[in-house]
């Protein structure tokens, strides 16, 4: 929100009637500061000083207010829907909706639509409402972060299942990417259904995006492969391995995945991938087997 100049009284009076749920005492304020101004004021009032009322009344999906300030100009801009997925206020959320809210607008840059919110969380009561009011499982943000992706690197397995089952596709989102990096007891478990599900194993990250590649070559791009060596989980690199994985394909930098793997310290993540670059295919067989110490 932006600020114009010294804050009248009415600004935090009426936030205040905002917390305890008082809209007449919203509704008092607002007049006062907009249609009645007193005439010492510096300079013109600007509904964007209530933004923080309209927030407060999203979190308490209290909806007859956020229409109020609305219909007082407080959000002329992108309606705040991040606010009331994160506070599950979904008539307030209804509301926007019969506004013309873009519930796939990606929040920012690097950021995906509001289905990425309770993705992240494990939400699954607001994952299923926004599914069923449209949101899109594979709109992506500039750098081709989606909801899903958010979803292959922390959410459980069956949430992720679910996903798919309402459309979720392994060519947006970089997914296996994402899934490489889990930390938890389902990451193999991940890795395998979106490879069974299509992801490509030997892709370098952002390779058929030439924009997003410029932008994010001088950080490191690899395959997944790359990533997991860095993270040392072995189960997925034998698996990977297993897949097709190839153990020497180079990153932006011009590195193997052994490399990361050394780097980070994880000697038997690089003992693996030393016997892969020594005899390619030694896993494809034997997915379980891990060469011994």
């Amino acid at each position: 929100m932006v600020r114009h100049g010294r804050r009248p009284v009415q600004v935090d009076l009426c936030y205040k009637a905002a917390i305890q749920g008082d809209i007449e005492n919203v509704k008092e304020e607002v007049r006062l500061l907009l249609h009645e101004p007193v005439t010492s004021q510096e300079e013109e009032s600007h509904p964007e000083w209530l933004y923080e009322s309209l927030v407060e009344a999203i979190r308490q999906d209290h909806v007859d207010m956020v229409r109020y300030l609305l219909d007082e100009g407080v959000s002329e801009d992108e309606l705040p829907g991040d606010v009331a997925v994160r506070a599950e206020a979904l008539k307030v959320l209804e509301l926007f909706l019969e506004r013309g809210w873009d519930i796939n607008r990606p929040l920012g840059h690097n950021s995906p639509p509001v289905l990425g919110i309770p993705l992240s969380t494990n939400n699954e009561k607001m994952t299923v409402w926004l599914l069923d009011h449209g949101a899109d499982p594979n709109r992506r943000c500039d750098w081709d972060l989606t909801p899903t992706s958010f979803a292959v690197l922390t959410a459980p397995l069956e949430s992720i299942e679910r996903l798919f089952s309402r459309g979720a596709d392994v060519k947006y989102g970089q997914l296996l990417h994402y899934a490489v990096l889990r930390g938890d007891h389902d990451a193999l478990k991940v890795v395998q259904r979106i490879t069974e599900w299509g992801a490509p194993v030997n892709q370098i990250k952002y390779e058929d995006d030439p924009t997003t590649y410029a932008q994010r070559e001088p950080f490191g791009l690899g395959t997944p492969l790359h990533r997991a060596a860095e993270s040392g989980n072995s189960d997925v690199v034998v698996y990977l391995l297993s897949m097709g994985a190839d153990a020497l394909k180079l990153d932006s930098k011009q590195q193997t995945p052994r490399y990361w793997a050394e780097q980070r310290g994880h000697v038997g993540v690089a003992r693996i991938l030393e016997a892969a670059e020594l005899e390619p295919g030694i896993y494809m067989s034997t997915p379980s087997m891990l060469p011994v110490s």
